[in-house]
């Protein structure tokens, strides 16, 4: 297994985390629904007359994909009806790989005219089952593939990119694997992300896989892909350079509230360096209280130094104030302020785990290694 290894990461606080089960988002400028994969999941087992839509590429398409679906690319949707969606009120589930075509495809479905569009995320969350084009599941000749993993983490883990040079020599499926189809996505919770080739023509290409991750300092590895004859892949992983081999810790900060913890990426600046260098002698725990509906403040132990800008929030900065007392945006604000890092976090996962009125908040300190 490739990849990021965290030391200790995994928050031992367990409950709701960034990322829970999305509630419906229908409002009248976005015009479609956002569901949960479980909804879909209802829906599919309906006699509606629903349609599964797939709008990736055709190729992301024949690799793997949820049962029953069609594929229309997002690409393709203009201001036209697809020949394959006659009907406006028809019940439209829509996917694509991660969750971000599929919303652009809703909101293309939706400004056509169609009423009834449902967009449920990506496959590489899905735990349902998934077929391939040709392949049969009754038969013991089904459709031969090569498998890629990595390690990552919810709550800022790595996000892996494959990009072929040659992209008509195999197809490929992701998938993140926690080890159970029943399990509740936490900060620091471990899976792997699952690669699965498939072969589609004989001959030899190089693959990169980037690492991307808002806490952690990229990675990149380099492979080489080749098909035989029978459209077996093996996959080989070329040497890195000895001037990449050398990787230094660096520290991650926790933020704790009850049973939800979040990761915080310190700022660069001498002010998260104090802090860091506080946390290093234990936990601090802050009580903190609401103030002007979009943020929670609460004192300091220790006053740190202060490297005061303007700046304007966006939910999730992490705000020192007059050296002394620390700050968690939801909302925006424009003041003089020294940035002490960023939770990956939106508005509204920050207001379900803080709640109103006081709460109490426990800063840890984590090390990579």
């Amino acid at each position: 297994m490739k990849g990021y290894i965290i030391a200790a990461l995994v928050v031992t606080a367990a409950g709701l985390l960034i990322g829970c089960a999305a509630k419906h988002a229908e409002t009248a400028a976005v015009g479609y629904t956002q569901i949960t994969q479980d909804e879909a999941k209802e829906m599919m087992q309906k006699d509606d007359g629903h349609i599964i839509v797939d709008v990736r590429r055709q190729d992301e398409f024949a690799a793997g994909h949820i049962t029953g679906a069609v594929c229309i690319p997002n690409e393709s949707i203009g201001q036209m009806k697809p020949s394959e969606l006659p009907d406006l009120e028809q019940v439209i589930l829509v996917y694509c790989r991660s969750g971000n075509r599929s919303k652009q495809a809703s909101q293309k479905l939706a400004d056509i005219g169609y009423t009834n569009v449902y967009e449920f995320g990506g496959i590489i969350d899905w735990t349902g089952e998934i077929v391939a084009e040709g392949e049969n599941s009754d038969s013991s000749d089904s459709t031969k593939s090569t498998v890629l993993k990595f390690d990552s983490f919810d709550g800022g883990g790595y996000e892996y990119t494959v990009t072929l040079e040659d992209p008509e020599l195999v197809s490929f499926t992701e998938k993140h694997d926690y080890g159970t189809s029943a399990h509740e996505i936490q900060s620091g919770s471990p899976y792997d992300v699952v690669f699965s080739f498939v072969g589609l023509k004989e001959g030899q290409t190089e693959m990169t896989v980037s690492a991307t991750s808002p806490i952690i300092e990229p990675e990149e590895y380099t492979y080489i892909v080749t098909v035989d004859n029978d459209l077996n892949v093996t996959i080989t992983e070329q040497e890195k350079a000895s001037a990449d081999v050398t990787s230094e810790p660096f520290p991650i900060i926790t933020v704790t509230c009850g049973d939800t913890a979040f990761i915080m990426k310190p700022e660069d600046n001498s002010s998260a360096e104090a802090l860091i260098e506080k946390l290093c002698d234990g936990e601090v725990t802050l009580e903190l209280s609401d103030y002007g509906g979009f943020e929670k403040v609460g004192d300091l132990p220790w006053a740190l130094t202060t490297n005061d800008t303007e700046i304007t929030t966006t939910a999730g900065d992490v705000i020192l104030y007059q050296g002394d007392k620390l700050t968690i945006y939801y909302d925006v604000n424009t003041w003089n302020f020294t940035k002490l890092g960023h939770i990956n976090a939106t508005k509204e996962q920050l207001l379900e785990a803080f709640g109103s009125g006081d709460v109490t908040v426990t800063l840890g300190l984590e090390w990579t290694e």
